[in-house]
């Protein structure tokens, strides 16, 4: 994922492209994510969501709800390794999506 950015309503306008679906993750620091989640439409909008919660974010556009579906799985479960997340409930798949996580078959 590109980043860490400080997590600024306009830094996000900057650095994010617009109606992109994508993946993103939040820190309180720059070394951690603490947070995962993805966006099938509007990446930039999830982001900016959370802006009075973390203090950065990372991301990576994706061109698909399965790929940012698949990229979120994969995320989470790095994540959980490094020292776990905030929010430890794993990524539900998006409407129209049938694949299952690819690490852990969820």
């Amino acid at each position: 994922m590109r980043g860490p950015f400080m997590l600024r309503p306009l830094q996000v306008d900057m650095s994010v492209p617009c109606r992109v679906g994508g993946v993103y993750g939040l820190g309180k620091d720059s070394r951690q994510v603490r947070f995962v989640g993805f966006a099938d439409r509007n990446v930039r909008e999830a982001i900016k969501s959370h802006w009075n919660e973390y203090e950065f974010f990372w991301f990576q556009p994706c061109l698909s709800a399965r790929d940012a579906y698949l990229r979120v799985c994969q995320q989470y479960h790095k994540q959980m390794e490094n020292g776990g997340l905030d929010v430890e409930e794993h990524p539900a798949a998006p409407a129209g999506v049938t694949e299952k996580c690819p690490v852990c078959g969820k």
